[in-house]
């Protein structure tokens, strides 16, 4: 049987500081009979995992139809993969274990979640769009408040406004710094793991 944690590795993704795994994957690996979306379901009803603590769902377009994609937290996908009794799940099970104990190795950026980024801020309003202190913002989300700033007016002028001596930022410009700065985070994230195989592996034959 096949070492799950090289051979069938399942990719982790970092969302707001926390490791995700692909149900759909998870379902894969664990080689379920039951089709995915009835297994997913019925896992979630029969064992009461919570939506926005232990799985994340997300409605993505395809060719056909919109599908649903969840997200797990690696605690819901160890417990998934316990519940099949099976040496497969036992290893997906180790695996993740493995990669929580890589993960928390790494100096994660700390980023806040996504939900309370504009507490304690009152925005300007003008046409409808709300407006945030830019400096403040970056500070928030991580970024240096000596950044380029010229070089972002240039390329979004219509997200910048000025009040009084103040710097101010649309809600939706403010987002999108957000999410770069997520992608920045993964990268770190994904350079920082182990490789799957001994770099030097295949050379000067088989280990």
């Amino acid at each position: 049987m096949p070492n799950v944690q090289h051979a069938e590795l399942l990719p982790i993704v970092v969302q707001d500081n926390t490791a995700l795994v692909d149900a759909r994957l998870l379902h894969q690996r664990l080689k379920v009979g039951t089709i995915f979306v009835n297994w997913i379901k019925r896992r979630i009803e029969d064992y009461h995992f919570k939506q926005g603590e232990d799985y994340f769902p997300t409605l993505e377009k395809s060719k056909t139809k919109p599908v649903t994609v969840f997200l797990l937290t690696l605690d819901m996908a160890k417990e998934l993969a316990m519940l099949e009794r099976n040496e497969v799940g036992r290893q997906v099970r180790r695996y993740f274990i493995a990669k929580e104990k890589e993960l928390r190795g790494i100096n994660l950026p700390q980023l806040p979640k996504v939900n309370t980024l504009f507490t304690g801020i009152k925005p300007h309003k003008i046409n409808n769009r709300r407006l945030f202190p830019y400096k403040e913002m970056l500070n928030r989300i991580g970024y240096s408040t000596k950044s380029s700033t010229s070089d972002r007016r240039s390329r979004y002028p219509g997200h910048f406004v000025e009040i009084g001596n103040l710097l101010y930022i649309t809600e939706e410009f403010t987002l999108h710094l957000y999410h770069q700065k997520q992608v920045v985070a993964n990268r770190v994230v994904i350079k920082s793991m182990q490789p799957v195989l001994a770099l030097n592996f295949g050379e000067g034959g088989s280990i």
